[in-house]
């Protein structure tokens, strides 16, 4: 009999012939990450001659579409963890196992154990588990109304003492943005790094230029809130609010009985659904997603998304904005402007963000509002994206109508022949203390701390493997946006000179790089190819197999502008690639077809005419 024993998080780990000891980490192995396009299915989902979308129905709106990503996020990872420790228990062909850990997964082992007939053994500490966490239940709910408070307040106190007077401004274009879009960028002409608006900033410029009112929002999602985003924005020549400028206002007796509407509606919905309501290879998630459920009514979720509803038709009402803008239209505030535009017939525009996987069911959902859906997901007018393999993702894998999409190419690169022309690769190399050594680029996909046995970290483990003793060879680590990796952190995990971190804007270190290595789940790998740089994409599935692999990945190395290898192979691709080497776009109609597929590249597009 071959046991496994379970652990949250053990360091030093044994295995025998009839034990195998394993941490949630070790997990992360068995397979990649991928978004779950099953929780697609649901909206449609009959429970009692109900839809969910209307179990989620107060007055017309089907609030599914503000829960959604709140819920995909938990239902992701029971789809991830089943898939993995499945492919677990099927590799080491387990009968038994202990649990150590890994309590808070509880209702998805025992199913799984059942399901493959696998005897499981719970340790006594569960029900201290238990009992802690029926406690901070309890409290959750008036740590996070202060918390949510709190943040309110400190952000509008900010906004007070950096504006002098209320922003009064009749038929702007109002723009939102969450404050992760503002980040470093570096000005080739003047030799210098500055902050800017990502994907913002030229419909920005162009409203400016042509001396249209504009009224920024910045969204910050964060349950505490910050503020050195905030204040940069408020410093700009820019009109800029916290939405908490709206929110700071006491709920009204309306929106006070929505959220009891809302709040029954959904508890009966889990009565009803009881273990069929959502259900994965078999496996009910209905317990491990129960208490996401009620999250859902805690601030600043359901509650403050219909708070937010009432006081933007009150505030548009007034100040008449002529168009609203949107980067991450997908998000719940995002989704409240879209809400209320669509009802005072406000022109609404969505600005691609980020490489867009065919298995993400924030685009990839099925029910759009019309007259089939009447309560289905409200989307702009107009979503504009970088290039016409995303216009065929959102048409025919999501159900997007055709005339609601635009190809502009990507706002980051607008410009960027002229821009490569001013970038000196000598400069970068002695800004950044190198020498002549071949660079390899590894941009981060998750947060270094995030997961200790991530695809990153073995990603990382096998460059240190084999490039520890090299002196010809540095790797550049670029931490993931909002992560304080450090240098000290990095070198501590991988000590010697050959790992440095990198404080440079992506622009920068893509230039410097002879190599970018990435994990065929980062949007940054479909942005190298702009530079002709050498892309490796590195497989970390133990069989090597391609099918958890998005197709937007799968599409780089069709194109020729990537290759897919496995980790073993690695150090002896980076090695037969000559530094300087350029993966030129001329040599190859694949790759030319690429950029024009991805990113319209060359092709201006007039952004006042999609204003207007």
């Amino acid at each position: 009999m071959k046991t496994a024993i379970i652990f949250d998080e053990k360091f030093e780990k044994s295995e025998t012939k009839d034990t195998i000891e394993i941490d949630l980490d070790d997990l992360e192995s068995y397979r990649n990450f991928r978004h779950g396009i099953e929780f697609v299915k649901f909206p449609s989902r009959l429970i009692n001659d109900k839809t969910i979308m209307e179990w989620f129905q107060v007055d017309g709106i089907s609030y599914w579409w503000f829960a959604s990503p709140i819920l995909h996020s938990k239902y992701n990872d029971a789809v991830l963890f089943i898939n993995r420790l499945s492919s677990f228990l099927e590799d080491k062909s387990i009968n038994l196992i202990k649990l150590r850990g890994a309590y808070n997964k509880i209702e998805l082992i025992k199913q799984i154990a059942k399901q493959k007939k696998i005897k499981l053994e719970i340790s006594h500490e569960y029900f201290r588990f238990k009992a802690k966490d029926r406690i901070k239940r309890i409290a959750k709910k008036s740590v996070y109304e202060k918390t949510v408070k709190e943040k309110i307040k400190k952000r509008n106190i900010l906004f007070d003492k950096l504006t002098s007077k209320e922003i009064a401004l009749e038929n702007p274009v109002i723009i939102t943005s969450p404050d992760v879009y503002r980040r470093d960028t570096f000005d080739f002409t003047m030799k210098k790094s500055k902050r800017e608006e990502f994907f913002i900033k030229p419909f920005l410029d162009t409203l400016k230029e042509n001396k249209i009112p504009i009224l920024c929002f910045d969204l910050d999602y964060t349950l505490k809130g910050t503020t050195n985003i905030l204040e940069e924005r408020l410093e700009t020549d820019f009109n800029w609010i916290p939405v908490e400028y709206l929110l700071k206002k006491n709920k009204s007796v309306k929106t006070q009985q929505v959220i009891s509407l809302l709040k029954n509606s959904i508890d009966l919905l889990l009565k009803s659904g009881k273990e069929n309501l959502l259900v994965y290879e078999g496996i009910s998630l209905t317990g491990y997603l129960k208490p996401s459920f009620e999250d859902l009514f805690l601030e600043p979720n359901l509650p403050t998304y219909i708070h937010l509803i009432e006081l933007l038709e009150e505030y548009l009402k007034k100040i008449k904005p002529r168009a609203i803008i949107q980067v991450y239209e997908t998000g719940p505030y995002a989704k409240a402007f879209q809400v209320v535009a669509e009802k005072l017939r406000i022109k609404t525009l969505g600005i691609q963000h980020g490489l867009i996987p065919t298995d993400y069911p924030n685009y990839m959902f099925k029910e759009i509002k019309n007259e089939d859906f009447p309560l289905g997901n409200i989307i702009p007018d107009k979503t504009l994206v970088y290039g016409e393999y995303y216009k065929k993702i959102l048409t025919e894998i999501g159900n997007y109508p055709k005339e609601k999409i635009q190809v502009i190419g990507n706002p980051t690169y607008f410009g960027f022949e002229r821009i490569k022309n001013l970038i000196d690769k000598k400069d970068l190399i002695t800004k950044n203390s190198f020498k002549n050594e071949k660079i390899i680029l590894v941009p981060l996909s998750m947060r270094f701390f995030y997961i200790k046995n991530s695809p990153d970290r073995i990603l990382l483990n096998t460059l240190y493997d084999g490039f520890k003793d090299r002196n010809d060879v540095k790797i550049l680590v670029r931490p993931h946006p909002g992560d304080k990796l450090d240098q000290a952190t990095l070198t501590n995990h991988f000590p010697g000179n050959n790992f440095k971190i990198s404080r440079n804007t992506l622009v920068e270190d893509i230039f410097l790089s002879d190599v970018v290595i990435v994990l065929p789940i980062s949007s940054v790998s479909s942005e190298v190819p702009i530079f002709e740089k050498p892309l490796l994409l590195v497989n970390i599935e133990k069989d090597n197999s391609i099918d958890a692999i998005d197709d937007a990945y799968l599409q780089l190395v069709n194109h020729d502008v990537a290759r897919l290898i496995s980790p073993s192979n690695l150090v002896s691709t980076v090695d037969s690639i000559k530094k300087d080497e350029v993966w030129k776009t001329t040599d190859s109609e694949k790759r030319k077809k690429f950029l024009h597929d991805y990113f319209n590249y060359g092709i201006t597009s007039d952004l006042l005419d999609l204003i207007k």
